[in-house]
């Protein structure tokens, strides 16, 4: 009988199966995170948006330089402003600005009134603003005591 050697180690087709099974699975990997980027994108804008709200009514409820604030949008930042300085203008010294995501806030679906929230009390017309990123959107409610739902 003859001795027949065999060789340890893998075939080319076994290391090409292998790396191929490997790409799939990262793939499929990287879609899942994109997904999640996306969404968690959303959301932090929509914690911006209630963020600079409460500090608007917060401002107003203090009495800060004893005037209303109100906030509102000017591409590509939301405004803090002081009541007694006029009105929402992008510039005023007095004002404060707020980055926004361009991409949610400049939406066309994406609608952000101005809003002024009464001194002492924090009173407001009452709004909703209803933000989109043209794939998921949300209703942030402002009712006319200032209470922010979202």
């Amino acid at each position: 009988m003859k001795n027949m050697n065999y060789e340890k180690g893998f075939t080319l087709v076994e290391i090409i199966v292998v790396t191929a099974v490997i790409g799939v699975i990262i793939s499929f990997g990287m879609i899942t995170d994109f997904r999640v980027l996306e969404t968690n994108t959303f959301q932090v804008e929509e914690s911006v948006i209630v963020s600079t709200l409460e500090k608007a009514r917060s401002r107003s409820m203090a009495n800060m330089f004893e005037s209303a604030h109100g906030v509102c949008y000017i591409a590509p930042d939301y405004v803090i402003f002081r009541e007694d300085e006029g009105h929402c203008v992008d510039g005023e010294p007095t004002n404060e600005l707020v980055s926004a995501n361009t991409n949610i806030a400049s939406n066309p679906s994406t609608t952000f009134p101005t809003l002024v929230f009464s001194q002492l009390t924090g009173n407001t017309a009452g709004a909703t603003i209803h933000i989109t990123d043209g794939i998921k959107s949300a209703d942030i409610i402002i009712n006319n005591e200032g209470a922010i739902n979202w």
